[in-house]
């Protein structure tokens, strides 16, 4: 079974659902969903009801709680009350300040003691109403660089960078992933699995000449995350071929390949595909 670390819970009509499940069995794989609000000029549905969806089909959905990193820094008790709750990670998006700022850091060594992954959104945002209503840096504060000193500080959290930076900062994206080894990173939505080609990816994830990667195991840093929506489910589809279709052009095999495809953030989620 898959593993789809990045996902969307936009809709929370039971037919939406139940025909993005569906996909899901179809594609024999396990969703990260996440909602919560203020996603810069939109909403998703509310953390807990994005979890009793997760509950309701516990087979195909795992939640991941999105928490607001805002003026005021989240409560870092608040992760845990998730995680007594049944959350299996976090994300971030649109941050006030970026996401290293000196007022966030204690949300990350809650997160490290409580074991749980991160994924982080990087790169290219569309503007948006809340860019006129709050007037910050967005690319900026959500740049790749921004998760050098977390991954710094806090060695054994899990870090996943959405996106790996997209086209705009994907080179830079690329050398902190090789740099930190607790930060991993997915090629999720359709500008970025179909915009970089199998021999794109493998440049990108070359080590220094004086250690040279013949076994492909930089591609271990690849997690698989789809950005699909429950209103948008063939996302998905189109985003696991792409997936497989990197590691087939790179002789990516065996346990590698399942750790891309799942192994590796099931291992940090406490799940057994």
């Amino acid at each position: 079974m898959y593993l789809d670390f990045h996902a969307h819970c936009n809709s929370g009509d039971p037919a939406e659902i139940r025909k993005y499940v569906e996909n899901c069995e179809k594609n024999d794989t396990m969703a990260a969903l996440s909602g919560g609000l203020h996603y810069g000029g939109h909403d998703y549905l509310p953390n807990e009801e994005v979890m009793r969806i997760c509950r309701e089909y516990p087979h195909n959905l795992v939640p991941l709680v999105k928490i607001d990193l805002w003026d005021t820094p989240p409560d870092p008790a608040e992760f845990r009350r998730y995680a007594e709750l049944g959350a299996k990670g976090f994300k971030f998006i649109y941050p006030y300040y970026g996401y290293d700022h000196e007022s966030y850091l204690p949300v990350y060594e809650e997160l490290e003691k409580i074991g749980l992954p991160a994924l982080f959104h990087t790169g290219a945002y569309r503007p948006n109403s809340a860019d006129v209503k709050y007037r910050r840096p967005v690319l900026e504060n959500m740049s790749p660089l921004r998760l050098d000193t977390i991954a710094r500080s806090f060695p054994n959290l899990k870090m996943v960078m959405a996106h790996l930076g997209t086209r705009m900062f994907r080179v830079q994206a690329a050398e902190l992933v090789r740099l930190h080894a607790n930060l991993y990173f997915d090629l999720a939505g359709s500008g970025n699995f179909l915009d970089v080609s199998p021999a794109d990816l493998a440049a990108l994830l070359k080590p220094p000449v004086f250690t040279r990667d013949t076994e492909g195991a930089s591609f271990r840093k690849l997690v698989f995350g789809s950005d699909s929506y429950i209103t948008i489910p063939i996302i998905q589809t189109e985003a696991l071929e792409a997936y497989k279709m990197h590691l087939l052009l790179n002789q990516i095999k065996g346990e590698d390949r399942q750790a891309v495809l799942g192994g590796t953030v099931a291992s940090w989620m406490g799940i057994k595909l």
